[in-house]
């Protein structure tokens, strides 16, 4: 008798003083309705004495991890994925989103269902019940200037900056995107060893849209799953705070993307291998 292997998932999550957001980020995945074995690894990215006490007294099953020094988003997940590197998906969650019922079982199925995704994620919803355009298109040298200074603040509604967000697509079950923003997003082991693990250059922003796009050229698709949601409060400081450091960061990661790519993001399959397959959705 052939007995079932279980993939073995890893859950990271990054703490940043995030208070009661990290709380309802870590119940919703401690009590989802998936029912096979997992880990969950949270990073106190700042010391966090408040939250180490509440990790241990309400899971002490899920490992802590707590940094002498703040890192960056790469770096965090990077350290975790390559320290246990005996899991064959890793489920990025930021601490602003609460994963519904169900989420974790259906990424799971559709990785195991279609063995050539590299990268999916779920749906986002606003605290209003809002999409949020978490799945995207590779952005061109306009788009990031555009993003960049903000531009798209003050003029709500730019045809490229709708095109970039994917707005023009209505999305129904499982669709292959070009990248899919880093807030909830599942990776496969195997294919990290083709395409590598986040490029550490960027501090914050665009890893998630440069680890895509190495997906795609090593011939791993990225995909959106419309049937798996979760709430995202999306703090987004980069966007929303134009003098804060996180919108530095994001600036200095758009001209790094540019940099990296010489300015040709919107091209990056272009040298994959991937075969276009129809998907299956596990039903």
């Amino acid at each position: 008798m052939i007995q079932e292997v279980t993939p073995k998932l890893a859950v990271i999550i990054i703490n940043h003083h995030h208070g009661d957001m990290l709380k309802r980020a870590v119940e919703s995945i401690m009590n989802s309705s998936y029912d096979k074995p997992y880990q969950v690894f949270v990073i106190n990215n700042l010391k966090d004495d408040a939250t180490k006490k509440w990790l241990t007294q309400a899971f002490p099953d899920i490992e802590l991890i707590e940094n002498d020094k703040p890192k960056g988003f790469a770096s965090n997940n990077n350290q975790i994925i390559a320290e246990h590197a005996d899991f064959d998906y890793y489920l990025l969650v930021n601490p602003d989103a609460t994963c519904l019922s169900g989420m974790l079982s259906q990424l799971i199925v559709v990785m195991e269902d279609n063995p050539k995704i590299g990268v999916a994620g779920p749906r986002l919803i606003n605290p209003d019940g809002t999409v949020q355009p978490s799945r995207r298109r590779f952005a061109s040298f306009l788009v990031l200037l555009v993003r960049a200074l903000h531009i798209d603040v003050l003029f709500k509604g730019l045809a490229v900056v709708d095109h970039y967000l994917m707005n023009d697509v209505e999305f129904n079950d499982i669709a292959e995107v070009d990248w899919i923003t880093g807030a909830v997003m599942i990776l496969r082991k195997k294919a990290l060893e083709d395409a590598g693990l986040f490029d550490e250059r960027f501090f914050m922003y665009f890893e998630d849209e440069d680890l895509c796009c190495r997906m795609w050229q090593q011939g791993w698709k990225v995909c959106y799953l419309n049937a798996a949601v979760a709430y995202h409060e999306h703090i987004a400081e980069g966007r929303k705070k134009i003098l804060s450091k996180a919108n530095f960061h994001h600036i200095g990661s758009a001209f790094k993307m540019l940099l990296k790519y010489q300015g040709r993001i919107v091209r990056c399959y272009d040298k994959g291998a991937v075969k276009r397959v129809p998907l299956s959705t596990g039903k």
